[in-house]
């Protein structure tokens, strides 16, 4: 049995619907987390998944609404009984971060340890492994691998390919990650069983919180929906699942309709705790 499960699908703007960007995809009996966005442990708890059930977590870049929760994930994980260490793989930077991230915690958490006496201190053990394209995640059921895509002047910014076989089926998943319109991704993407990708819906001018600047500069390095529909049509994948929509409030009838002008497959407007079968 394979899932793709949509723990969060907002952006930086709080959304109380749409929590920030993670995806979870099930393979078997192990679960593989993809960015780790507000709340992603209370969606985990939601979808009666243990933070420590989590068999590794994949960073697709640097930036604030994926990697905001990294350390709530490892030490509600630690809370729940992981006994092996917490797994992140994620581009050049990742490591300083989390690291830093101890660092402001550290006296809380050895007083916590040292009270709280608990049995698991493996459990507070990390791996963390920053990756390049040429990286390779696998074990006997699936195979991950990273691929640039477009998001700069975020440099690295990954997708992911996620490969494995379903009942003597091979099957393929795509993570977009936050991108441009790319070419890698679309041969990425290639006759996919399924397609997780981003959109930038659009965003209302208020001078009180943005220029013409900020507009035109975060509408660039996103996908807009008439983009996102010829990638899914390029690719042939068939299914599309749209996530980290920006803004979190949308119409989504008019966005449906965009995309489904280009594409023709199944389309899917993604919502929080979503489950989807591959």
């Amino acid at each position: 049995m394979s899932n793709i499960k949509l723990l969060g699908t907002g952006c930086p703007s709080p959304s109380y619907k749409r929590f920030g960007p993670s995806t979870l995809i099930q393979i078997g009996k192990k679960n593989y987390l993809f960015d780790a966005g507000s709340g992603v442990s209370q969606r985990l708890n939601q979808s009666n998944i243990k933070s420590s059930e989590v068999e590794a977590l994949f960073i697709t870049h640097m930036h604030s609404d994926h990697i905001i929760d990294i350390y709530q994930l490892y030490i509600s994980g630690w809370h729940q009984g992981r006994i092996e260490p917490f797994k992140i793989i994620g581009p050049v930077g990742i490591r300083e971060f989390f690291e830093t991230q101890l660092q402001a915690f550290q006296e809380e958490l050895e007083g916590r340890k040292n009270w709280e006496a608990r049995p698991n201190k493996l459990g507070l053990d990390y791996v963390i492994l920053e990756i390049d394209k040429n990286y390779t995640f696998s074990n006997d059921e699936v195979k991950i691998t990273p691929f640039e895509v477009d998001h700069k002047p975020v440099d690295p910014a990954y997708g992911f390919k996620i490969e494995f076989s379903d009942k003597g089926e091979d099957k393929k998943i795509i993570i977009s990650g936050d991108t441009r319109k790319s070419k890698k991704l679309i041969k990425e993407s290639l006759n996919a069983n399924a397609l997780v990708h981003e959109v930038f819906v659009s965003l209302e001018f208020d001078n009180k919180r943005m220029t013409k600047e900020t507009i035109k500069n975060v509408s660039d390095y996103h996908t807009n929906p008439n983009e996102v529909g010829e990638v899914a049509a390029e690719a042939n994948v068939e299914k599309l699942i749209l996530t980290h929509f920006v803004p979190p409030v949308f119409d989504k009838s008019k966005l449906k309709a965009v995309v489904s002008e280009k594409y023709k497959g199944e389309l899917i407007i993604g919502e929080d705790l979503l489950n989807i079968e591959i």
